[in-house]
């Protein structure tokens, strides 16, 4: 079921990797709390980091801050900030099924 619009309390409860019709991913699952207690969204991003990527976007609103040059060039252990208390902004987007999902907008701290 879709979440409503809005910005959630969230917790990260997992991380993976996976291939989609849009090439290599990483998923980002988050289970709310507020008014959607227990409903998990997910983010997904392309694994490439860069300053600009979102994947980048995801991990600094993860962790509060601008990721520094050696996580950028060297990366970092995302699977260490599962369990990490965030806020998500979450939107409703139909799909090309027609089905609607809640997609998650945005992630911070």
């Amino acid at each position: 079921e879709a979440v409503p619009d809005g910005v959630y309390p969230a917790k990260l409860t997992n991380v993976k990797e996976f291939e989609n019709g849009y090439g290599p991913r990483v998923g980002f699952e988050f289970t709310l709390g507020g008014d959607a207690e227990g409903q998990t969204v997910m983010r997904s991003t392309t694994p490439n980091l860069t300053a600009k990527s979102k994947l980048a976007e995801v991990l600094k609103g993860l962790m509060g801050r601008e990721l520094d040059t050696a996580e950028l060039t060297c990366g970092l252990d995302i699977e260490t900030l599962i369990g990490t208390q965030c806020q998500v902004m979450v939107r409703q987007s139909r799909g090309k099924n027609g089905k609607i999902y809640s997609n998650v907008e945005g992630v911070f701290r």
